[in-house]
């Protein structure tokens, strides 16, 4: 028999694929911004690490490192990403969102809030005090994990 959290983890491989689907959909329906998901989870990435590495967003997207570059490319030549050298290694190269990325962020993020608000509209205030404190916790939870240093 299965325990507490075995259960929970298990809920969460069935629910997450859900969740990412009505993204999707929402995202498609909406497309006052023009973004794919992937390149929402792109501007995410470099607005939440500033400074991070293409190996670092390639890794979180789960791309190759030509697949990532093209990708980010793709957001350069829109206007949403910048490319620079990194003053401090010039081997490296500095990717950030520019205004426009910003903006456009904001507003496929905003569309996204009110779909799922929307769909959350609902459940009791009860339910969504419960369903908010839950996420607060996973989302504690996943961020500690994301910080721990690798073991070797």
């Amino acid at each position: 028999m299965p325990n507490a959290a075995q259960r929970c983890a298990e809920q969460l491989l069935v629910i997450v694929p859900k969740l990412m689907q009505t993204m999707r959909e929402e995202m498609r329906a909406g497309r006052a911004s023009e973004l794919t998901v992937p390149q929402f989870r792109t501007l995410v990435f470099f607005q939440n690490h500033k400074g991070a590495a293409l190996s670092q967003a390639a890794e979180h997207l789960g791309l190759a490192m030509p697949a990532a570059s093209k990708h980010v490319e793709q957001l350069v030549l829109r206007g949403l990403l910048t490319r620079s050298v990194c003053p401090r290694d010039r081997r490296r190269v500095a990717i950030a969102l520019t205004g426009e990325g910003d903006d456009v962020l904001a507003t496929a993020r905003g569309a996204a809030t009110a779909a799922f608000s929307r769909k959350l509209g609902g459940l009791s205030p009860t339910e969504l005090d419960v369903l908010s404190a839950m996420l607060g916790s996973l989302e504690s939870i996943l961020g500690q994990e994301a910080e721990a240093p690798p073991t070797s």
